[in-house]
């Protein structure tokens, strides 16, 4: 979700007695904690493995850690990266596995006028030479406040792309893969901040009885416009029939209508539909189409803006008793807008990268509907969200489990806003929220239905959260916010460990929120306070723990006894006269 203004609330101090205060700074904790450290969750099981380049042998320079805006280092993973600059930098990534592929994450410069340029990037394997990656501007570098620009000015940020290359040989674990500048390596700099390296399967056989595109006249060489050819082999495949996507390139400008059908490819690596903004599409609500299954290929688009008045993402309109799987989707404005309403949808092992808005979003009346073990990095607004828009109804039963989401440049790692009987459980959350949001969110905004029942479980978050531009303070990295209603929830959050937060780690922010209760969260690490009460509202703390706290006191709270507290033991770092003042310098992680 975007965030286009936000209204600013008090940041200072107010008057009162920290004795009157009835906050979680005020409680006694006389007894030892009663839980275990949280272990939180581990997030997507990941086919690939990923290496820093901070960490790989280089003779460039690393930079970073950075926890500003408008550095290159800010948006790296672990806040950290490499620039080479000049002929004969490199950085050298040694694979901790075997491995057929690799793909990595960079950073060149923008033009002064931010026209699209390319630049070749040398690569070696074991000190061979192999084909050069040819990197691009084009898909990044954003300037100004929300939506947007590509013209170079202020605010810049979403500096980073990705390459990727599959090999036809399998080199063994300890391998070199060596990125370096040569003399015809025509960029003024190059900043690398981590390779994934997998071991792809073959590419699968195409499923008994289904169509094949090429059969209808697709172009595998992407030269040639299929939109044609897909459209009659779903045709063909007629009812609960399946569509073949062999291994190619296709080039898809624009959207494919799916209902009752199955469109499959060889994998993720091997079939690709391409073109200026290539999506697959359910009918429009309130007759969502149904009994759609799309599954192992990738979506890799070219969309170089944000206008959110445009239909350019992957996956969209609606669909019921359907899922989508193991697709790849690169270059979209969104990787999936679900406009619902629409029931029993499921998203899984999905790999979402460098988008210019959202990577999943339930938009409105999305009901027993998941997002599960899938790979969210780089988005240009929210991971994974759940947005109970009020004109379309409640998003209610959905699950959000076991999923990474890494890198959004605006909002938060995942948010629900509004709805009930929500559940988010087992993600690992990290290096999210770099502009106005943090790691895990809920929220009554963007005119959603009301805030019930939620479930918060079994999730890491790290170092996720920022300085909000707006509020000139920072956000949590688990966060609730009620500016356009009281929440009641219930909200319980469970098992939680929140690591290395760059400002607070828990915080409550505009309107009245109660109903919020915490239980066996370990917080670990904090640029300022582990608990932020802005607002009015209650909340029960059990098993909370705190160490690491970058401010005098662990908890900020000007609020009085508006801000209620039910200790519910096993509490400790969280105790002390609460903090009621201005905004204190955060103590960044260093590492």
């Amino acid at each position: 979700m975007f965030h286009p203004f936000r209204s600013l609330r008090r940041a200072a101090a107010i008057g009162g007695s920290a004795a009157l205060l009835a906050s979680a700074g005020a409680l006694a904790l006389a007894a030892p904690p009663a839980f275990a450290a949280a272990t939180g969750g581990s997030g997507a099981s990941l086919p690939y493995v990923e290496v820093q380049a901070e960490s790989s042998a280089t003779n460039g320079t690393v930079i970073g850690p950075s926890y500003a805006q408008g550095r290159l280092a800010d948006e790296a993973s672990n806040r950290k990266a490499v620039t080479l600059q000049g002929s004969g930098a490199y950085v050298k990534f040694t694979t901790p596995v075997a491995t057929n592929s690799i793909d990595f994450r960079y950073s060149i410069p923008d033009s002064g006028d931010g026209s699209v340029y390319t630049a070749p990037l040398s690569l070696y394997v074991d000190g061979a030479k192999q084909p050069d990656f040819s990197l691009t501007n084009a898909y990044s570098w954003y300037y100004g406040s929300y939506p947007f620009t590509n013209a170079p000015g202020s605010n810049p940020h979403h500096f980073y792309d990705e390459a990727h290359r599959l090999f036809d040989t399998t080199y063994p674990a300890g391998t070199t893969f060596t990125l370096q500048v040569d003399a015809g390596d025509t960029a003024s700099s190059y900043t690398v901040d981590l390779a994934d390296f997998e071991q792809v399967a073959a590419a699968q056989a195409p499923p008994s009885g289904s169509v094949s595109v090429v059969d209808k006249g697709a172009d595998p060489t992407g030269a040639a416009d299929s939109t044609a050819a897909f459209n009659a082999a779903i045709s063909a495949a007629g009812s609960s029939g399946t569509v073949w996507i062999p291994p190619g390139t296709f080039k898809v400008p624009g959207h494919i209508a799916v209902n009752d059908v199955t469109v499959a490819g060889a994998g993720m690596w091997y079939s690709t539909v391409t073109g200026t903004a290539p999506g697959f599409y359910g009918n429009s609500a309130p007759s969502p189409s149904s009994n759609v299954h799309l599954q192992n290929f990738a979506i890799f688009g070219d969309v170089q803006q944000r206008d959110d008045n445009a239909q350019v993402n992957g996956i969209g309109g609606a669909m019921s008793n359907s899922s989508v799987s193991n697709l790849w989707i690169d270059h979209m404005k969104v990787g999936a807008w679900m406009d619902g309403p629409m029931d029993k949808l499921t998203f899984s092992g999905m790999r979402i990268r460098d988008t210019t808005a959202d990577g999943i979003n339930f938009h409105g009346g999305v009901t027993n509907s998941t997002v599960t073990n899938s790979d969210i990095r780089n988005t240009g607004d929210d991971g994974i969200a759940t947005w109970a828009d009020s004109s379309l109804g409640a998003d209610a039963n959905d699950t959000i489990s076991d999923n990474t989401v890494q890198l959004q440049m605006l909002a938060n790692g995942i948010a629900i806003y509004g709805g009930h009987d929500n559940t988010v459980t087992g993600n690992l959350v990290q290096d999210t929220g770099l502009t106005q949001g943090g790691g895990i969110h809920v929220g009554q905004r963007f005119t959603s239905t009301p805030v019930g029942t939620t479930t918060i479980s079994d999730n890491t978050l790290v170092r996720d959260g920022s300085l909000d531009p707006n509020w000139q303070f920072g956000v949590g990295a688990l966060w609730f916010d009620g500016s356009q209603g009281a929440i009641t929830g219930p909200i319980d959050v469970s098992n939680v460990l929140i690591e290395q937060s760059p400002y607070e780690a828990v915080q409550w922010v505009e309107g009245t929120i109660s109903g919020v209760s915490l239980s066996n969260v370990t917080i670990a690490g904090t640029g300022t306070f582990a608990l932020q009460e802005q607002t009015g509202g209650a909340a029960t703390f059990t098993g909370v723990t705190a160490t690491g706290i970058g401010a005098s006191s662990p908890v900020y709270n000007c609020e009085g006894g508006n801000f209620a507290v039910t200790d519910g033991g096993g509490n400790s770092g969280i105790d002390g006269t609460p903090y009621c003042g201005g905004w204190p310098t955060p103590v960044l992680p260093s590492s």
